[in-house]
């Protein structure tokens, strides 16, 4: 009798034990992770973007600065702002945080002419292997001089037969970029499965998230200048996109992109909207604002006469239906294009979901 109450004893101990030792640790594993969010600040809107990547520090990790364009010749350089470069990186790495230059096939002339998105240059660097580790020794040696520490590469509206150099380029690249001990990201033109189209078809996501840190998906202008009026994004469509990409890549490489602007559609033409815009044209023509029901985007009419203007954008409400949907997917990481022109009240919305 005395054995088998020492047993009893023994047991009591044990499980006393694993409930002490191992029940906190299963606590704190299923504990809410939390988003590490981004943002771009653009060369054309420095102050505002700024001045929004150093207020919101508890949120904000990743800064990513719009600013390394490429000349005729496809060289790339840092495009002039307002405040020094450098002052700028060191800034964003006091607060401990990661600031990135992306690098974009936009091409600059010296009569200030400009070519968004040349698909061109890029063709002719990529097929010829010179012209191509030149390339790659330019964005290295600005990221090192700058003091980023991490290289972001915004090389849109390719050609799907330079699908295989791209890869190879951003390969290289990878290779040469680990021996400065900084990252690489890649943006990409958003799918919903295998393209051949201009843009998407050119990257090869499987192939990429081999090499890269990041693989940096744009969830946005599902509606745009080609198409009728509709939101920049759908949850149905987000959904969609993000699905393959987790087919195709490693959940923790992928990174989606959220637009906080819109587009304006009219007799005259497509453009974008910021979102104050957006609100003082609704007050200004009385425009009721409705809700799409898929992503809760906002949106209104108004007419000048005979002409029909329609207008889309993004809030802080329908933004944060979008980050809820991303994180239930798996997403732990997210970036904002861009800082400076956003919903005042987003980042509050944000620091809500947080919790």
């Amino acid at each position: 009798m005395r054995y088998r109450n020492m047993e009893k004893y023994l047991f009591l101990a044990g499980a006393l034990f694993l409930f002490v030792v191992f029940l906190p640790g299963c606590a704190s594993a299923t504990k809410k992770e939390k988003i590490q969010f981004g943002a771009w600040v653009t060369y054309w809107d420095f102050e505002g973007g700024m001045s929004f990547a150093q207020k919101e520090e508890p949120l904000l990790r990743d800064i990513y600065f719009f600013a390394v364009a490429l000349n005729p010749e496809g060289r790339p350089f840092l495009v002039k702002t307002d405040r020094p470069s450098k002052k700028s990186i060191a800034q964003i790495r006091s607060l401990n945080r990661k600031p990135w230059m992306t690098v974009v096939n936009d091409v600059h002339s010296q009569d200030g002419s400009y070519l968004l998105k040349d698909a061109d240059v890029i063709h002719i660097m990529l097929k010829d292997p010179e012209k191509r580790n030149t390339h790659r020794k330019e964005i290295v040696r600005l990221a090192v001089s700058e003091g980023f520490l991490g290289v972001d590469i915004d090389y849109e509206n390719l050609l799907a037969e330079d699908k295989d150099l791209f890869t190879l380029f951003i390969r290289e690249l990878s290779e040469d970029l680990k021996k400065e001990a900084i990252q690489l990201s890649v943006t990409v033109q958003p799918k919903k499965g295998p393209s051949r189209a201009v843009g998407p078809g050119a990257a090869d996501w499987a192939e990429l998230c081999r090499t890269v840190d990041r693989l940096q998906i744009m969830l946005y202008n599902l509606h745009n200048g080609k198409t009728d009026p509709g939101p920049m994004a759908t949850l149905t469509w987000i959904e969609q996109v993000w699905r393959y990409a987790q087919k195709e890549c490693g959940a923790e490489k992928l990174v989606p992109i959220l637009k906080v602007s819109g587009m304006l559609w009219g007799p005259e033409g497509v453009k974008g909207i910021h979102f104050e815009e957006a609100m003082l044209l609704a007050q200004e023509h009385r425009s009721g604002i409705q809700r799409n029901p898929d992503g809760l985007s906002p949106y209104f009419q108004h007419s000048s006469g005979e002409k029909q203007h329609t207008v889309y954008f993004e809030d802080a409400r329908s933004l944060g239906e979008k980050v809820s949907l991303l994180e239930s997917l798996g997403c732990r990481r997210l970036l904002f294009w861009s800082l400076g022109k956003q919903d005042p009240a987003l980042f509050s919305e944000l620091q809500s979901l947080q919790f």
